[in-house]
Parts: structure tokens; sequence; C-alpha cells
């Protein structure tokens, strides 16, 4: 089996069909790696490496992994002795450092979790409005304060209604309809 089916045999288990919300974190973490085309190996060897570190399952949405990403990066560097692995390396110390340390900003983490796992996603930033809870609409995003779902208020204003007849409908704020708009858009792109 090549790394990328592994990769998703391990995320997609035949026998569930559905994800959960920390392999979706997973998922994030690794596409951001995918689209600064560091390689599947790569992130394969990093995510074992920090798997056996923090003996996690998905040791990507971790907190700690944030604060010690680079390290196990450059310990991974260190041990590889061809010049494209260490190339894909740095590449990804960088991309960790550009990409992926703004994308735990978008996690909240449980103060008392001894596993340190991430408990809500903020995809627009957590002054954005918009949140992936799993303990709220079964983790559908919605407009945080008001619990409404986005596709909703999105699919009322793609449907023809302005935004401001939407937020009286539904009974939000129009910032909260222009959140959803820009989260919902943001996914069709």
């Amino acid at each position: 089996m090549d790394p990328q089916e592994e990769l998703i045999q391990r995320t997609f288990p035949p026998e569930e069909g559905i994800i959960t919300f920390l392999e979706l974190m997973e998922l994030h973490f690794i596409q951001m790696f995918r689209q600064e085309n560091v390689s599947l190996l790569t992130i394969r060897r990093a995510a074992k490496t920090a798997a056996r570190k923090y003996e996690q399952p998905y040791p990507f949405t971790l907190h700690r992994f944030d604060t010690d990403g680079q390290t196990i990066f450059a310990t991974l560097s260190q041990s590889e002795r061809r010049r494209r692995m260490v190339e894909d390396l740095e590449h990804g110390q960088f991309v960790f450092e550009k990409i992926c340390r703004p994308f735990f900003r978008k996690l909240d983490y449980q103060q008392d979790d001894p596993e340190d796992n991430p408990i809500r996603f903020w995809p627009l930033n957590k002054n954005g409005r918009v949140v992936l809870d799993p303990q709220r609409r079964f983790g559908r995003p919605i407009d945080a304060p008001t619990g409404v779902p986005t596709q909703a208020l999105y699919l009322a204003v793609k449907a023809g209604e302005d935004q401001s007849t939407v937020a009286t409908w539904f009974n939000v704020p129009s910032a909260a309809v222009a959140a959803a708009f820009k989260f919902e858009e943001s996914l069709a792109a």
C-alpha cells in the first residue's frame, strides 16, 4: 500500500464511514502541508514521530504539537540522509511556522484536558463568528453566538434574499449572515 492510501485508510477507516472532529482537524493540518508541497512521506514520518512522542493517534491536533512541531521536523531532518527528504523537512519547518502555527490559533482547547485535544475550530478566526463545535449541532458549522447553521443563512442569501432580510428572518445580526456567507463561499472555492 502506498503512503497516500495508508494515510487515507488510517484517516477514513472503511467500517466507520464518518470522520470524527479530531480526524477533521488532523486532515486540515495535513492539507496545509500538502498545499505547500511537503511530501506525504515527510508528513507521515512527522506524524509517526509525534504520535510516538505524545502517545496520541492524532498528534497534529494536540496543543503540545504547536510548541514542538519544529523540533519534531528538525529531529527527522537530522536522522535523514537523503537530500530530498532533508529539503522536504526544511520546507515542513517553514510551513509549520508560517501556515500551521496560525491554524492552532483557530482552535480552542479545554483547559483541564490532560489529553490536550481541541474542542472547537474557528475557521474564520476566533472573531469570525463561525465555529465547528462537536458539542453543538453535531459539529456542523454554526454562527457561534446564535447557533444558527451557516448553511441555512448562506442558502437563503443564495436564493436571492439580501443579507439584512435573512438576518431578520433568522433573528441574527447582519454580521452573522455575512460571516456565514464568507465561510460557505470559502468551501465552494
